[in-house]
């Protein structure tokens, strides 16, 4: 079943609860000062079915301009919104005012219902409609379908059922971020059940015995029930107005907190977002105090907007706000502000960075990144995040957390960005491709200048090259780095040393007479591995013809021993001999007596014949490989 979640909005006594009360048989007026002051000071909530199975899932705000912070703390996660206008009073400052933060917070489904019809006169009710559309010309309300009705006599209550219905057939829900998130709106205890919140699911699913955190706080909870239209549930899906029984204290627990799952939300006093100005408001100025609203929360910051020091009614712009208290909220978040005193709605927009840092009003640089978040164009600002943000790569999740999508949607965006070549792949992370680029080239242009500076080695240890691309990048990633590199041809990689693809070692006539001296050497020796120390007076040089032809003409055993690669070759047709006859094992001593060489030397090369997959250790002794 779908849920439309529905704001019920208006100004104070035009009826917005008797209409709701008609339409779900709920009322929505609880609490005790609210039966008796005869207005709305928290949110209610109440729902009903309509014709097409879809679940209208209301929201009842408060319409005194006293309560409008709780009025605009109910709108999180709004799908449509049902304005009331009294068919006596007509539109009144709060209706106006209401309209107009319903429409700052992105909300584009509308339906008016002129409400009491039956109290007045049929010409003062067309006259109150005909004072809505003039009210509302230029706003998304222009074109909103209107109903006459009464609650009391049930006048025009089908009509606005069928209308509702055909409006909520369009809504196109927007939210599909895989972590639940719930902007708490009411706390309280329940004698033998412990602490309740309420609010909005606006993303994802909240399942019993779920483990959570609240933020700002970041207070641990485990939820212990879960209530949903009045029905207790074992998973509350998003859209649902839901009641959480947690196991937290009530006391460390408030309203405007968010309650998630750990680590999906960070709290932050910066905030980089994007303004809309209403028209025939004061003007808000450099480094002026206001009041933000934001799920819940109200808190207080000042505005610092970039590119201008007057942000005049009507107009557009980007700003950064910075707060007196941390919030946690989530990129395409949407906001109300308020002039600090007097209290008037003036602005509204959407976060465009919700962990922003201090950053200079005039730079450019920011203002083209935070152009690029307002546009929702979600493969650029990946790209965009990737290319000029401290971040140079990021994980799937990462970038689903920037954008506030689920899993297969991130998957999308990567998959296209892919295609187009723009975006590699290393590990779990994710890189433009032009950065990926310039760390191969550094890789290689460290490998050509080693060449040049060690022309007889033959490359470099693959462990060393890493550890310093790993530096490079600042992420352990080095190894799958050189893995493409390898993949594409541009390097080789022999005896765990990295080298271009195009290099080979030169020798100079010098180098080519000790080098046959050394084969010499070794061959004079027999089947006993030879230290390069022992072989030459020129150490270094015979050291680094040994270490770049090794495992080409020569074999490295360990503490500095060698073979030329022929005598190793015999020594492996004896041990394979041996074994053949001698399944059980070939040991220390057996080696010795089939080579005439000792224990020390045994060691040495059953190590390397194990490490080059001729045999391996089985308890004391060495047997033939599968």
């Amino acid at each position: 079943m779908d849920y439309i979640v529905t704001a019920t909005a208006g100004h104070v006594d035009h009826g917005k609860t008797t209409l709701i009360k008609r339409l779900t048989g709920t009322d929505t007026d609880t609490a005790p000062e609210e039966k008796k002051r005869g207005l709305t000071i928290n949110l209610g909530f109440a729902y009903f079915d309509l014709p097409s199975k879809r679940r209208i899932a209301f929201v009842d705000v408060p319409g005194h301009e006293k309560f409008l912070k709780n009025m605009i703390s109910g709108l999180t996660g709004i799908d449509m919104a049902l304005l009331v206008v009294d068919a006596g009073e007509g539109v009144m400052p709060q209706t106006e005012e209401h309209a107009e933060i319903l429409t700052l917070l992105g909300i584009k489904n509308f339906v008016i219902a002129v409400t009491k019809a039956d109290t007045v006169d049929p010409e003062m009710s067309q006259l109150t409609v005909e004072d809505i559309r003039e009210h509302f010309k230029g706003t998304p309300l222009e074109t909103a379908p209107l109903v006459v009705t009464d609650a009391v006599s049930g006048r025009g209550i089908d009509q606005l059922i069928t209308v509702m219905d055909q409006v909520a057939s369009k809504v196109q829900k927007h939210r599909n971020g895989t972590n639940p998130r719930l902007n708490i709106d009411r706390v309280f205890t329940i004698k033998g059940h412990g602490t309740v919140v309420t609010g909005t699911l606006i993303d994802g699913k909240i399942k019993v015995n779920d483990n959570l955190t609240i933020y700002p706080p970041e207070l641990p909870a485990r939820v212990k029930n879960i209530q949903v239209n009045d029905a207790n549930q074992s998973v509350a899906l998003p859209d649902h107005r839901v009641a959480l029984n947690i196991d937290a204290k009530a006391s460390d627990v408030h309203k405007g907190d968010i309650i998630t799952v750990p680590g999906n939300l960070k709290t932050s006093e910066l905030l980089d977002v994007e303004l809309q100005m209403l028209p025939k408001v004061p003007a808000l100025k450099l480094n002026e105090r206001v009041r933000l609203y934001i799920g819940s929360v109200e808190v207080f910051g000042r505005i610092y907007p970039m590119q201008t020091d007057v942000v005049k009614a009507g107009t557009h712009c980007f700003a950064q706000l910075r707060l007196e208290k941390p919030v946690a909220v989530k990129n395409g978040d949407r906001f109300i502000i308020r002039t600090y005193s007097p209290m008037v709605t003036v602005s509204g927009g959407q976060i465009l960075s919700a962990n922003a840092k201090h950053h200079s009003r005039n730079n450019q640089s920011i203002f083209n990144t935070l152009k690029i978040r307002a546009s929702g164009d979600q493969l650029a600002i990946v790209q965009d995040y990737l290319t000029n943000s401290s971040v140079r790569m990021a994980t799937a999740l990462e970038l689903a957390n920037l954008l506030d999508i689920d899993g297969e949607a991130i998957q999308n965006v990567l998959s296209q960005l892919a295609s187009a070549q723009q975006l590699v792949q290393l590990g779990n992370y994710y890189l433009t491709s032009k950065y990926a680029e310039q760390l191969k080239q550094r890789i290689l242009v460290e490998l050509r200048h080693s060449q040049e500076v060690l022309p007889l080695q033959a490359g470099i240890p693959r462990p060393e090259l890493i550890s310093k691309a790993n530096d490079w990048m600042q992420y352990p990633l080095g190894s799958e780095l050189i893995d493409q590199l390898q993949d594409s041809q541009l390097i080789t990689i022999s005896n765990d040393l990295v080298a271009t693809s195009d290099f080979t070692v030169q020798l100079t006539p010098a180098q080519q007479q000790l080098k046959g001296i050394i084969v010499q050497e070794m061959h004079q020796h027999g089947l006993v591995p030879v230290r390069a120390t022992d072989l030459a007076k020129d150490v270094k040089d015979c050291s680094a013809l040994l270490a770049a032809f090794d495992g080409q003409d020569f074999i490295s055993l360990s503490d500095g021993y060698y073979f030329e690669k022929s005598v190793y070759q015999e020594i492996i047709e004896k041990v394979k001999d041996y074994l053949q006859t001698h399944p059980e094992g070939i040991g220390l001593g057996e080696y010795r007596d089939i080579t005439n060489t000792s224990r020390k030397y045994a060691m040495m090369v059953l190590e390397r014949l194990d490490k080059d997959g001729i045999t391996k250790r089985l308890n004391r002794v060495h047997v033939l490989k599968d």
